[in-house]
């Protein structure tokens, strides 16, 4: 049986609603990843002091090492969420506000459109996208402008950090994420009023 065509507003609202949930479920990874390494901190455990016999390692300490090994392996998976996370915030940002721009001027794009390589969000090198003043009287075009610029603020400061430290961007960004993710979602919102505002002309326009 052959599937009914989906409109395309349909089909562009549950493409930039899926980059929301996935960036939700890295959101959540990452919280649960942070709690687990803080877990294992070695000034929050007791010492067991019982001491191994083993040939070239006097004074091997099980429990010591095995803390290690666990602290190092919870580190790894929280650095790869945080990493994770904040790539796909990005892309959330980038595609939401994207779409709602592409409705405001007029198009029909059926999907948000962005690149992958290597299993990572290849963001556009382009400004992050503007919809806020093609909002009209929509009254979350402020918080739109505002989370935008908090986003914007925050990409400057990932930038400069890594830039003095000589280190990747990612490992000193401060709530990058956080403010993708918000900006995204604030974008998302846009988008919905678009596609009403854009629904209600064309039914004006079929009368």
């Amino acid at each position: 049986m052959t599937k009914p065509a989906v409109a395309w507003f349909q089909s562009l609202t549950e493409s930039v609603f899926a980059l929301g949930a996935a960036a939700r479920e890295l959101r959540m990874a990452n919280n649960t990843a942070t709690t687990v390494a803080w877990s294992v901190e070695p000034h929050r455990l007791l010492p067991v002091d019982g001491v191994l016999s083993v040939p070239g390692e006097p004074f091997f300490r099980p429990h010591d090492v095995a803390i290690w090994q666990v602290a190092h392996a919870y580190r790894r998976l929280e650095n790869s969420t945080k990493r994770l996370y904040e790539n796909t915030a990005l892309a959330y940002a980038h595609g939401a506000a994207a779409a709602a721009l592409s409705v405001l001027v007029g198009e029909r794009p059926r999907y948000a459109e962005l690149r992958r390589d290597d299993g990572w969000y290849t963001l556009p090198p382009i400004h992050l996208p503007d919809p806020a003043g093609h909002l009209g009287q929509w009254d979350g075009a402020s918080r739109l402008a505002e989370l935008r610029s908090a986003l914007l603020q925050r990409l400057d400061e990932v930038e400069d950090t890594a830039t003095k430290l000589r280190c990747s961007a990612d490992e000193f960004s401060v709530a990058l994420a956080d403010a993708a993710y918000a900006f995204g979602e604030q974008a998302e919102s846009a988008l919905h009023f678009a596609l009403m505002t854009r629904t209600n002309e064309d039914d004006e326009e079929n009368r």
